[in-house]
């Protein structure tokens, strides 16, 4: 799961921008946004992050089979 979308809306941003900034195709960050991409690589996740100027952590659940340190 992921924030792009409530953060670019908030942002007033669109995909294309973000994908301008983050040096990725607008088509990606939508994929990622509606979750129907997975998994996206460390980097592509500090770029979209850094779009969006929010930390990694604030756009993206890092682990969400963790939670208190435990896994499920």
């Amino acid at each position: 799961m992921n924030r792009i979308d409530v953060l670019r809306k908030k942002q007033k941003k669109s995909y294309g921008a973000i994908g301008k900034e983050a040096g990725l195709t607008p088509t990606y960050i939508y994929m990622l946004a509606k979750g129907k991409r997975t998994n996206p690589s460390l980097e592509a996740m500090q770029k979209i992050s850094s779009a969006l100027g929010e930390n990694v952590e604030k756009v993206f659940q890092i682990n969400p089979h963790i939670e208190n340190g435990q896994a499920n």
